[in-house]
């Protein structure tokens, strides 16, 4: 009897992608590895809209001579039984696959699933009862936490639905609770850990695989202390941060350099909150970038990258990136709750307050001895935690248990 080398990968965030996005580069990874091991590699993918065939034809043709042996899709334009008006009066759960696409894929019979995030893992236990094993972003009831607090702190109105935003938390609860047990998982954060392990469930953290090719270079630094924020700007992790940036930031620096006395250049992609636009349009030494193609010459020139993300979610693929790339890390102390490689006066400076976040500005930009030591030790940081070499060893030894 031949061995049974199937696996089935659930994907409900999108087609994964070799070079775009933060999750699905990730998944990519994932999936090329299993590939690679000669595993007969199954995908459902559950979508928000349907896919040009092109588009299917580009992620499929994408792993090379190795052949992804079967893509099934479903389309669900809301994925889950609630939408905003009704989900005081439902728990929160996925909604229910036809029974069609539930016999073709039994029919597969993979010896193993791979859920990738709570959602895809809801949808496998829809089909199976074992052999799950689940991959976990930030968890959906953290991140529904921090979107209220930062709304709170800019609109004061937002403290009316706090009673409301406390229910929807306990039912995100319940809903992991119930997906995750009597599975496997481990999770992209380490935050995850402690939260995970207050509603009854064990997780482990894994450090994601997460490719870099920029290369690093001598290059001129600009005369002025010059820094750079760069992310998915309509994310948590870039609303925790542009807060900070604007109402501390921006005047300790300017108290300190002077009124035309540094630059921080403001790059990525979508828009933020007009709150904040209206706030930086007034801001001269802030200049928005909009989307860079070839970032590293832009903050190769700089003299440190900021990340005054005070969540510890929504921020660890920008901050990986910094520490593949050799870019000077000054970030605030929170975001090593989420990635605990980072190591503050080692491989990165990890600001407790803003004249922490000053004197670490200061430091990279008038010491370059000091910022060379640090980024060299970020990049081997990096290398033993985040290379897709080391990083997916460790996916083996989970997905192999």
């Amino acid at each position: 009897m031949s061995k049974n080398n199937k696996i089935l990968v659930i994907l409900t965030e999108g087609l994964p992608s070799k070079e775009t996005g933060a999750s699905t580069v990730i998944f990519y990874q994932f999936i090329n590895y299993l590939l690679k091991k000669n595993k007969d590699v199954h995908i459902l993918a559950i979508l928000k809209k349907n896919i040009k065939k092109k588009e299917k034809k580009k992620f499929l043709d994408s792993f090379k001579k190795r052949q992804i042996k079967s893509y099934n899709q479903v389309i669900y334009d809301n994925m889950y039984k609630h939408n905003k008006y009704n989900i005081l009066l439902k728990n929160i759960d996925t909604k229910r696959l036809d029974e069609k696409i539930i016999d073709k894929i039994k029919n597969i019979n993979p010896k193993k699933i791979l859920a990738l995030d709570i959602t895809a893992g809801s949808f496998a236990k829809q089909i199976f009862k074992k052999n799950i094993y689940v991959w976990l972003g930030d968890l959906n009831y953290r991140t529904f936490w921090y979107h209220f607090y930062y709304n709170y702190k800019n609109t004061i109105k937002y403290y009316f639905y706090y009673a409301y935003v406390k229910l929807i938390i306990s039912k995100w609860k319940y809903f992991y609770k119930k997906v995750l047990d009597e599975t496997k998982n481990i999770s992209g954060s380490n935050i995850n850990i402690k939260d995970l392990n207050n509603i009854g469930i064990k997780s482990k953290y894994h450090p994601y695989p997460w490719p870099i090719n920029n290369k690093s270079a001598r290059v001129k630094k600009e005369k002025k202390p010059s820094f750079v924020f760069f992310g998915n700007l309509s994310g948590l992790g870039s609303k925790s941060a542009i807060n900070y940036l604007i109402s501390k930031i921006y005047p300790k620096f300017t108290e300190n350099w002077g009124s035309n006395g540094f630059k921080i250049y403001i790059c990525g992609t979508y828009k933020f909150n007009s709150i904040y636009y209206d706030k930086i349009k007034e801001l001269k030494n802030i200049k928005l970038m909009g989307f860079v193609k070839n970032i590293n010459d832009l903050v190769l020139k700089c003299h440190g990258c900021l990340f005054p993300i005070d969540v510890p979610v929504g921020n660890r693929s920008r901050i990986v990136t910094a520490m593949g790339s050799r870019w000077p890390i000054i970030a605030h102390i929170n975001v090593s709750l989420g990635n605990p490689s980072l190591k503050s006066g080692y491989n990165c400076f990890l600001a407790k307050n803003i004249d922490e976040f000053l004197n670490y500005s200061k430091m990279v930009f008038e010491k370059d001895r000091i910022s060379k030591k640090i980024t060299t030790n970020a990049y081997n940081s990096y290398k033993i935690n985040f290379s897709p070499d080391n990083s997916l060893k460790k996916f083996s030894e989970f997905i192999n248990e």
